[in-house]
């Protein structure tokens, strides 16, 4: 997703990446490692938990959420806390899906929670459906030929007032660019993709847990990343990708009012997705 190469996005991603592959040598057991994360601490109840990939996709259901209880946890981060009459649990998952795997694996074993929803952005791969619509499939496919049923019996492949109800395909790869969005609808006859609800799914699957998507999208299917932030998704350091943004800071101050306007969509878009989310979260039969 465009979003997720947000300067400041993409510095925390690297950070927490760094932190999360030392755990993973420090703490190879997972039992081991599920002991770590619960000591010391009573864990908060939990009726529903939200699992987005990063803190920006979350930022407008914390806003809305009360008495937030923040924890770094060995493979996610997590708030806990109350929304719409519920005991809620979000955690920021990671971007790739061995990250995503393992935090929910770690996220059911600790909280037990009655649903696990699926949240975030999602990329359009049809022109029928429009940023900013909500998607909830009923089926969620990932690139390897897995088709996974999520318990809604809404599917309409048609977009109706905003919503869109058919498959969603998961893929690890970044839908940064409109080629790479027309190649893999064209490839999996889809018109909705994530990078995250497939693997959440499986998970569940295996843990016999109830889970659904709900998903918001982030960009349409023609839409292309600003300049500056193209040369900064190119470079396969941290160095140069500072390197891309300093030069940029000097001769390209107009995409840098881009990049930023691309942010503050974001958390538009995020907000949307709460508001959804909040009436979802209150209709969950626990």
């Amino acid at each position: 997703m465009l979003v997720r190469f947000l300067l400041a996005n993409m510095i925390k991603s690297q950070a927490q990446g760094a932190v999360r592959n030392k755990v993973e040598e420090v703490v190879s057991d997972q039992v081991r490692n599920l002991e770590e994360m619960k000591q010391g601490r009573e864990m908060p109840p939990c009726d529903v938990a939200l699992v987005f990939a990063n803190h920006l996709e979350a930022t407008g259901v914390l806003d809305q959420m009360e008495n937030i209880v923040s924890t770094q946890c060995a493979s996610f981060v997590e708030h806990a806390g109350q929304w719409k009459g519920r005991d809620v649990v979000v955690i920021e998952a990671g971007e790739t899906w061995r990250e995503i795997a393992k935090a929910v694996t770690d996220l059911i074993n600790m909280h037990q929670p009655n649903w696990i929803v699926s949240a975030g952005f999602a990329s359009s791969l049809s022109k029928s459906v429009r940023k900013g619509m909500i998607v909830m499939p009923s089926v969620v496919r990932d690139t390897k030929g897995r088709v996974l049923d999520v318990g809604l019996n809404m599917k309409n492949d048609t977009p109706q007032r905003g919503l869109y109800t058919g498959d969603l395909v998961s893929t690890p790869e970044l839908l940064e660019t409109p080629a790479k969005r027309k190649q893999l609808a064209e490839q999996f006859d889809a018109q909705v993709a994530d990078m995250e609800s497939a693997v959440v799914a499986e998970i569940c699957r295996q843990a016999t847990q109830r889970c659904m998507a709900v998903r918001v999208v982030a960009e349409d299917l023609e839409e292309k990343p600003p300049e500056l932030l193209s040369r900064i998704m190119k470079q396969g350091s941290v160095a140069g990708k500072f390197g891309a943004l300093s030069k940029g800071l000097f001769t390209q101050a107009s995409q840098l009012k881009e990049m930023w306007d691309l942010k503050n969509e974001a958390y538009k878009t995020s907000e949307r997705l709460a508001d959804f989310l909040a009436g979802v979260v209150q209709q969950l039969r626990l």
